[in-house]
């Protein structure tokens, strides 16, 4: 009788490849008062058991979350004080045409509005321009810039993927266009309205070049930085720790902390912690430890380190709070008051 070959061992989960334990306790972050998250999507209330149990275990307080407007009221009355809405527009374009999804986003910016927003959100990735066939300085969003200055609000823009995907997905620059011309749209409009409070969301969208980031902050005085997408900052920042680290130290009043985590019906406990275990080792430590979450772009055999930035206590409380707090009394947004 022949025996039974032995099972393969059951896959780790990608957001846990390393046998991590999430429910391990972590001491707060050294920050007097709340940790903000500047940049993440709450994207609804059901969700948000699971999200605000895994917040607190790594001592997160209040969230600048792209929220759907129809998900938003639920979650600001049953969390109050814990959130502020970025605006964003309802993402599916496949019923309408262009002219009628830019007529409802411009409708849903006073909405949000209402509801306390002072921010809007302008997705302006090389898929993202390709898909609607709208760049950020089309004459169409001229409309949405005029409603922002009147209402004395801010503007957060992804700009920019990672360097990968310019190799890879986006390599048909006649297509998806090239960074320097990506670039060259969003200093373009950066220019236009010089006086609009701007966030650069993930680094700028493009830490693998950090001389880059340091001449927009250079050239723009309004402009600040969020660090937020776990994989893409873990790889990145990593991959250039000395330099990052003294970019951070050297621009430490520009940059807000993020995560750009993402909720979802199968994201849990486990996958929620996963993002804010990177970041705080990231931003906090020293650690030098294979990173947890698997990352696709990159081949099995050439997953990242994570390679700690250990940023002093002192930078630590303006990434964590001091910097949005200051970011957001500019545009008349707080969460203290709040709660």
């Amino acid at each position: 009788m022949t025996a039974d070959p032995v099972a393969d061992p059951p896959k780790p989960p990608e957001h846990n490849r390393t046998d991590v334990d999430f429910r391990k306790p972590m001491p707060r972050p050294k920050v007097r008062g709340i940790v903000i998250d500047f940049h993440c999507h709450l994207l609804a209330h059901r969700h948000a058991s699971a999200w605000f149990e895994s917040a607190r275990h790594y001592g997160i307080d209040c969230f600048l979350t792209m929220t759907p407007l129809e998900e938003a009221m639920g979650i600001q009355r049953d969390y109050p004080g814990k959130v502020n809405f970025i605006v964003v527009p309802k993402w599916d374009l496949s019923t309408t045409t262009l002219a009628q999804w830019l007529d409802d986003w411009r409708r849903r910016l006073d909405m949000f509005y209402n509801l306390g927003s002072r921010m809007v959100k302008f997705h302006m990735a090389p898929g993202t321009i390709h898909r609607r066939g709208l760049k950020l300085d089309a004459p169409e969003l001229e409309p949405f810039f005029e409603a922002v200055i009147e209402r004395k609000m801010a503007v957060m823009t992804h700009v920019g993927d990672p360097e990968t995907w310019y190799t890879g997905k986006y390599a048909d620059a006649a297509t998806y266009g090239t960074r320097e011309e990506h670039y060259a749209m969003w200093t373009g409009v950066m220019r236009r309205y010089p006086h609009i409070p701007w966030v650069g969301a993930h680094m700028g969208g493009n830490p693998e070049n950090i001389p880059r980031l340091q001449s927009l902050l250079d050239e723009f005085p309004n402009l600040s930085l969020d660090c937020s997408a776990t994989r893409w900052m873990v790889r990145e920042i990593s991959a250039r720790r000395d330099e990052a680290r003294e970019f951070f130290i050297k621009n430490a009043e520009r940059i807000m902390w993020g995560s750009d985590q993402v909720s979802g019906d199968d994201r849990g406990f486990d996958f929620l912690s996963s993002r804010w275990w990177a970041h705080r080792k990231l931003m906090e430590t020293a650690a030098i430890v294979p990173t947890p979450i698997f990352d696709p772009d990159l081949p099995e055999d050439k997953q990242p380190m994570l390679r700690g930035l250990a940023l002093p206590d002192e930078l630590l409380q303006k990434l964590y709070h001091d910097n949005a707090i200051k970011f957001l009394a500019r545009i008349g947004a707080t969460f203290d008051a709040w709660g």
